[in-house]
């Protein structure tokens, strides 16, 4: 068996839904996983020692001017190779990338790097459904009128790719991220997220890094007051805006310079423990 039983538990595990990105594109909305997510995804998995990637071949496609700055766009292609006990996996993709910048240098620099990370994703995502396999749905789905399911006949004749455009059911887990924006907590459990960006925000001495780490966030404490809304302590309040109040009481206390050591920090009179017993989820 070249992969282990926990390796292939976790390559039919659908990524969390908060890693499920959005964008339009000439008038519909794709789903899609961004490079850094499925880069760690890969070292979970697999163990950063035991992959690797190698770029083919790369080619400029397109150069010239976007609005009054160079631009250009590459086209990629690498291959994988995921080391196992027994053999190696070795996959492909190719993948296009865009880049402009204040110099031409800069514009190839960011399209090749766009590039190479698109052909990755594409490769990683025949893995399995971690990298992404299973936001690809039916396009036709989206598109047919309504009582009619459209074939893959039928998607071919009406000159759609077939690609997926909708996330498949992910699985729920609460992503916390750092200041920098990356996730730094993906875990099972709404009340161990809020642990952990309560341990975040008190060690947190920088008031800039508080404020992003913040920013970061507020799409996990928008998610917890509409998924969660029974997480409440003794005086009612909601985790997230517990954690809202504790942001704010924390970065005052960084700005004035006028913090002092608590083991819990107060809000209006309350002590803040999220650790403590809540009503099931």
């Amino acid at each position: 068996m070249p992969l282990t039983t926990k390796q292939r538990a976790a390559l039919t595990a659908s990524p969390p839904a908060d890693a499920v990105k959005t964008r339009e594109e000439n008038g519909i909305t794709l789903s899609y996983l961004e490079g850094w997510f499925v880069i760690q995804e890969a070292n979970r998995i697999f163990g950063t020692e035991h992959w690797d990637r190698i770029t083919l071949s790369t080619h400029c496609v397109w150069q010239g001017k976007q609005e009054g700055r160079p631009a250009c766009s590459y086209s990629a292609r690498v291959r994988l190779c995921v080391r196992l006990k027994e053999e190696t996996l070795v996959r492909e993709g190719s993948g296009i990338g865009h880049g402009a910048g204040a110099t031409l240098g800069e514009a190839h620099g960011h399209a090749l790097k766009a590039a190479e990370t698109d052909a990755t994703k594409r490769a990683l995502a025949t893995l399995g459904a971690p990298f992404g396999l299973t936001l690809y749905d039916s396009q036709a789905r989206d598109s047919a009128p309504s009582g009619k399911e459209s074939s893959p006949a039928n998607t071919a004749a009406s000159g759609t790719t077939g690609n997926a455009l909708r996330p498949a059911k992910a699985e729920r887990h609460w992503i916390i991220r750092d200041a920098s924006g990356e996730a730094k907590w993906v875990l099972a459990s709404a009340i161990s997220a809020c642990s952990a960006l309560r341990r975040a925000i008190d060690r947190s001495d920088d008031p800039a890094a508080l404020e992003a780490l913040y920013v970061h966030n507020k799409r996990f404490l928008a998610r917890l007051a509409a998924e969660k809304p029974l997480l409440r302590d003794r005086t009612d309040r909601h985790y997230s805006e517990i954690l809202s109040r504790l942001y704010q009481t924390r970065l005052k206390r960084l700005t004035t310079n006028a913090e002092r050591p608590s083991q819990a920090a107060a809000v209006n009179g309350a002590t803040i423990r999220i650790t403590e017993p809540v009503p099931a989820e």
